[in-house]
């Protein structure tokens, strides 16, 4: 972070062992992937853990909101318009007035895996390699928010009152 900003690459490691266990946060009872007493390897792909590209955090409470930098292959201002606007539909179609909104949303393109998780404290909306896991996608969801919650002192105005323009 002391680099300018928060960069995919440098969220933490996982320090739970990958075997079945009950997620406290997004995602269900997992099953292991590997034969029992084996650890699965963190897979690092293009951009961040698990093929992670980029990331934002809205926190509700505070009204601010904290994106991770742009990774390989969202380098251009091209590729990076055309990832907003799928979070655009994404975040449209969470928020759809019409219907009782959503917790969860997990969408697979051409282009990305886009998740996107609701809660009363927080918003995150995140972009994977296409060709990313599920499973694998909902706990380094997890681990992004585990840690914006342990810098959130340095990265959010804490105590102050919403601006006004």
């Amino acid at each position: 972070m002391l680099d300018g900003g928060m960069h995919v690459e440098d969220l933490p490691c996982d320090p739970l062992p990958r075997t079945g266990s009950v997620s406290p946060h997004l995602g269900q009872h997992q099953q292991p992937t590997d034969s029992p007493g084996r650890f699965r390897e963190p897979s690092v792909g293009i951009g961040g853990p698990d093929g992670l590209w980029h990331f934002i955090y809205r926190s509700i409470y505070l009204d601010q909101y904290i994106s991770s930098e742009f990774s390989a292959p969202i380098n251009s201002p091209g590729q990076q318009k055309r990832l907003y606007r799928a979070y655009q539909k994404l975040y449209a179609s969470m928020h759809n007035i019409g219907n009782e909104p959503q917790k969860t949303q997990f969408r697979r393109d051409d282009n990305y895996v886009l998740l996107c998780w609701v809660t009363p404290d927080f918003e995150l909306y995140a972009a994977f390699d296409p060709l990313a896991d599920k499973g694998l996608a909902i706990k380094t969801c997890n681990r992004v928010c585990q840690w914006v919650k342990d810098v959130e002192n340095e990265i959010f105005l804490l105590g102050a009152s919403p601006f006004s323009w």
